[in-house]
């Protein structure tokens, strides 16, 4: 009598064992065997399992649609905006503006630059003949206001034109051969280069919301996502992916493995009703 019930009972069991090992195996076969099996030189179907197999297609496609759907331009700029991180940018760029600019590298940079000009404008005579015709305007002011008539001529007899071109042309030669090296004009170069960022930052927050606005676009669409996540993803080995899937998704596969049971339960109840039938 107990041997009898037992017959008819099996189906229930049998069914929820078929309906929970078919199910935990579909999911096992998701991540194994992870590499090919051959037997006699041919391999054997089915292996490797799903992912391993598919690896290059699925990392591609996983980061393509986290990049395009989740990951989005649009969506890091929004993020990082509503941080507020103006303050924060403006500080960081004006201490590194702050560190390179009052460099020595930077100051001897940017005195050669000022000798090179001052080479140039020697060597234009456009540029010098304006210079001649200034200071030819101040020294008439200058004498005809401090000396006499008779002085007045003399003097004026001895700074010619070609005599004033000299005297500015040796007087730019004597600056540019000193600028380098002049301690007053290191410093005021480098007082004035200090104002810079304190100039810009008193035009107003407008333009400096613009700024860390544009400077964020740039970040956002020079950081590609999709390329950073299929290279980090392809770092990654099929143990530590298989692992990634489980951590994020283990209770949802888990489920779908007892839901196989479920079915092979229903199905068992089925075929046992209709035992006692």
């Amino acid at each position: 009598m107990n041997i009898e019930l037992l017959i008819k009972l099996s189906p229930l069991l049998v069914a929820t064992a078929h309906g929970y090992i078919a199910a935990w195996l579909a999911v096992k076969m998701l991540f194994r065997p992870r590499y090919p099996i051959y037997i006699f030189g041919r391999r054997v179907p089915l292996t490797p399992g799903m992912l391993p197999k598919e690896r290059e297609h699925f990392i591609e496609a996983l980061s393509t649609v986290i990049a395009e759907r989740l990951l989005d331009v649009e969506t890091i700029s929004s993020e990082i905006l509503s941080l507020d991180l103006e303050p924060e940018i403006t500080s960081i760029a004006h201490r590194e503006y702050m560190h390179h600019s009052q460099s020595e590298t930077t100051i001897s940079v940017v005195t050669e630059h000022l000798r090179e000009r001052l080479y140039h404008l020697r060597d234009s005579a456009e540029a010098r003949w304006e210079i001649v015709r200034s200071l030819r305007s101040i020294l008439e002011t200058e004498i005809g206001r401090r000396f006499s008539l008779f002085r007045r001529v003399v003097t004026e007899y001895f700074l010619d034109d070609e005599a004033l071109d000299r005297i500015v042309e040796d007087s730019i030669n004597q600056l540019a051969d000193r600028v380098v090296e002049n301690i007053y004009i290191r410093t005021t170069v480098a007082q004035a280069m200090a104002q810079v960022p304190e100039k810009i930052i008193s035009e107003g927050s407008s333009s400096r919301a613009q700024a860390v606005s544009q400077f964020v676009s740039i970040l956002s669409e020079r950081l590609n996502i999709r390329s950073l996540l299929i290279k980090r993803l392809s770092s990654l080995s099929n143990e530590a992916i298989e692992q990634l899937i489980m951590d994020t998704a283990g209770r949802e596969i888990r489920a779908i493995v007892w839901f196989g049971a479920g079915i092979g339960l229903v199905v068992g109840i089925v075929q046992t009703l209709i035992n006692f039938i």
